[in-house]
């Protein structure tokens, strides 16, 4: 190859790489659940234990709440200390800015070795390009500051060990049992770990039987004496191996419901919640085009490997950057293998130069379009981000107001309440899900629910989402206005409409209502906010995003309820027959315009008369 295609190549990585750090680290930090980890790290460092039971939940300790699922809480409450510990050290020593660093050092740490293993395998400067690029566009789903950030670098690393043992890179396989024990004690993602080595073992195992491949007697003792101390080293943290029931006992899986990374990825795509990401799209349509192209020639390894990560990514979201790691490497590698032969046979030596001088200029051009058009001539921030997840703001009303008393608020907030107010204040329950009884009953009253089975109830008695509050003697609610795909939530409406409840504070990202009691009598007559100011922020908010989100009819939807509520009708159909056009399938949305419809009508008809 010509020097100044080498040094185009070079450049182009060079740029490219600029350009992903640089996205990556501009984004600030956002993570509901990094609170919810740090504070259990600050725990941890000032007690020098690993909690045993929750101690940040109110509801964790009531006798009427014992928890159905103590294995689970058990596994929730250690298995990611080490991280933890880690994360509250680094941000205790540099805030946010740390955390920010630490995740782009990660994920861009991960890029590089898929980059790393392709060039090992020879593997083409275009194809490489396009690999890791496609990656990073899978990665940029994933960049929330948590722990499964190590399980998103120790998974493609446990495939190079792996894979660097099967060539002259037999030395790397005395890395993988300390990786093993480090990774279990980081995140129970390890468990993806343990599942690359069992398939390394049973596939090579394998070539080794019917004789496709040669290992001497003393490379089968180290390769097979590596990869089980490994295993039995993943078992030293403090739940063992509690994670592999957790993540397939069919007992769990009701903790999934309604949480958005275990939502599948064709759901997502389907009902428009999210735009499609293409590189999670491309790879899971490359596999199987791969797959029959290449025939036989695949490494059956790789053929195991791809595909237990293709059907766990088609099931849940969660797992696509899993996938994608592992694609990227070996798909990478095989597409390479079929355009270097389809080139070799087709085009002449002089066309394929020609091509080639072309392709680096494309590359170099490529990875200059993507930095300049994602890059911003401004400083990096390295904040918060407080206009979208982080309820900063809120917790410091809530401090500089002193307001006593139990606060109900939606799990999405409860780990930053967590890290700022306590001991002082306990959280009604936080992103963990520690506790079934509270987080079902945490459903009902954010959804407004009368009865148990959302019944009509009989006239006089109190709706279910009151006696809640009763029951647990809330004087704070805290809530987001929508949920995690953009629908409004129910108790915001229900509770600004009503009377026993008063909304005190409210941005574009978080209310807060206090109860309507004497004791609360300074604070509602000094910040009372009136039904307008919160049905306005709840349509600003989701004019907003749902200009970000252009497919997401949900945040449309919230504003239709809404004008509802205010008895603007006309805006209220409007709303609606927008959101239709985004999901012109959906029955439902039809017939709420039609009883609105009627509802203006004779609404109209009794303003003549």
């Amino acid at each position: 190859m010509k020097i100044q295609n080498k040094i185009l190549i070079v450049a182009a990585f060079i740029v490219l790489f600029y350009g992903i750090f640089y996205n990556l680290a501009s984004k600030r930090l956002f993570d509901w659940d990094f609170w919810w980890h740090i504070s259990t790290g600050r725990y941890i460092v000032e007690t020098h234990s690993i909690p045993a039971s929750d101690p940040f939940s109110f509801t964790s300790e009531m006798p009427e709440n014992k928890n159905l699922f103590p294995e689970r809480e058990n596994f929730i409450l250690k298995q990611y200390w080490l991280a933890q510990v880690l994360f509250y050290l680094i941000y205790d020593l540099s805030g946010p800015k740390g955390m920010i660093l630490l995740r782009t050092l990660v994920l861009s740490g991960m890029l590089l070795l898929v980059l790393y293993r392709l060039r090992k395998w020879d593997v083409s400067f275009y194809v490489s390009f396009v690999s890791v690029f496609l990656l990073f566009a899978v990665a940029s789903r994933h960049i929330g500051e948590r722990p499964v950030l190590f399980t998103i670098l120790f998974t493609p690393l446990t495939f190079i060990i792996l894979e660097g043992f099967k060539s002259r890179q037999k030395k790397l396989i005395f890395f993988l049992p300390p990786l093993m024990l480090l990774w279990a004690n980081f995140h129970g993602g390890f468990i993806i770990g343990i599942f690359i080595i069992l398939v390394f073992m049973a596939g090579e195992g394998l070539k080794i039987f019917f004789k496709q491949v040669k290992y001497t007697r003393n490379e089968m003792i180290l390769f097979y004496t590596a990869t089980i101390s490994a295993l039995f080293l993943s078992y030293i943290n403090p739940t063992g191996w509690d994670a592999f029931s957790i993540a397939f006992s069919p007992e769990y899986k009701f903790m999934e419901e309604g949480v958005q990374e275990y939502a599948s990825l064709f759901y997502i795509y389907k009902e428009r919640l999210f735009p499609v990401n293409y590189g999670s799209v491309a790879f899971l349509c490359l596999f199987p085009i791969i797959l029959i192209a290449r025939n036989k020639k695949m490494d059956i390894t790789h053929i195991l490997l791809l595909s237990g990560f293709f059907i766990m990514a088609l099931r849940t979201g969660r797992f696509d950057i899993y996938y994608a790691a592992m694609a990227s490497m070996i798909l990478g590698r095989e597409t390479d293998l079929l355009l270097k032969d389809l080139f070799k046979k087709r085009l002449p030596e002089r066309i394929r130069t020609k091509m080639i001088s072309a392709l680096c200029i494309f590359t170099f051009l490529s990875a200059t379009l993507f930095v300049v058009g994602s890059t911003k001539i401004e400083a990096l921030n390295f904040g918060l981000a407080t206009e979208f997840s982080v309820p900063k703001a809120a917790v410091d009303f809530i401090e500089e107001n002193k307001i006593e008393g139990r606060i109900l608020n939606d799990a999405g907030l409860g780990g930053y309440l967590t890290w700022r107010l306590y001991p002082w204040k306990k959280t009604f329950i936080d992103t963990r899900w520690l506790n079934y009884t509270p987080k079902v009953e945490l459903y009902w009253v954010l959804n407004s629910r009368d009865s148990i089975k959302n019944n009509k109830i009989a006239e006089g008695k109190m709706p279910l989402w009151e006696r809640l509050l009763e029951h647990y003697d809330i004087n704070i609610i805290f809530i987001t206005p929508f949920d995690v795909y953009g629908q409004v939530i129910s108790a915001v409406l229900t509770l600004t409409e009503g009377e026993k409840w008063v909304p005190v504070y409210g941005n574009s990202v978080n209310f807060i209502f206090v109860k309507n009691i004497p004791q609360n009598h300074d604070i509602i007559t000094k910040h009372k906010k009136t039904k307008e100011y919160i049905y306005n922020l709840i349509i600003l908010k989701a004019c907003i995003f749902s200009q970000i989100s252009n497919e997401n009819p949900k945040y449309l939807l919230s504003i239709a309820q809404t004008f509802h509520k205010m008895g603007r009708l006309k805006e209220s159909i409007t709303a609606y027959e927008y959101a239709l056009a985004r999901s012109p399938h959906k029955e439902e949305i039809r017939k709420e315009i039609k009883k609105l419809e009627d509802e203006l009508r004779e609404k109209t008809r009794n303003e003549r008369n």
